[in-house]
């Protein structure tokens, strides 16, 4: 794989574009953006930094949600961009969102993202959780399968997509 990348960046071909795209195409994206400094550097590169034009073409969802609509997930590069504050390895921070019904009780959390782990050459994904107090109590408890919790997960996320204005990323 090293001569192979010695020789693609020896050779004088008419664009960095080429080169790195031939590269991808041998290696994988995310190995080619690590040889050019990251994702947001290839994505520069590849694309004039349109994080649109990159996901689009790429056929990456830079945010979506899982399945039956119960988490919200974050592409890594859309993470990056964001800029969140960090707090620790795998967490980074969203700022504090509530929910509940209009007339009733509210509650407040912490909504943080957490880094998925990813198998080999898939990109990182990071979902939004929630966090209250120091016992870790967020909105987990918030049952998947009945529609009162899925409301609230709604809730929370249409938040969140507000707030960090997500909504020009979703597909």
């Amino acid at each position: 794989m090293k001569e192979l990348i010695k020789r693609v960046l020896r050779e004088e071909l008419t664009s960095n574009q080429q080169k790195l795209r031939d590269l991808s195409n041998s290696v994988g994206i995310n190995q080619a953006a690590n040889f050019v400094g990251g994702i947001k550097n290839y994505v520069n590169i590849m694309y004039g930094g349109d994080l649109k034009k990159y996901a689009e073409n790429e056929g990456i969802q830079l945010v979506r949600f899982n399945g039956d609509g119960t988490n919200l997930i974050l592409d890594d590069l859309l993470v990056q961009l964001l800029n969140l504050k960090d707090v620790n390895s795998k967490e980074k921070e969203l700022g504090k969102f509530s929910f509940g019904n209009k007339n009733g009780i509210r509650y407040s959390f912490n909504a943080r993202l957490l880094k998925l782990s990813n198998t080999y050459g898939l990109p990182i994904s990071w979902r939004v959780v929630g966090m209250s107090g120091d016992s870790g109590f967020g909105y987990g408890f918030l049952s998947q399968r009945n529609t009162l919790g899925k409301r609230y997960r709604q809730q929370i996320f249409e938040q969140i997509i507000d707030k960090i204005k997500l909504g020009e990323f979703m597909i």
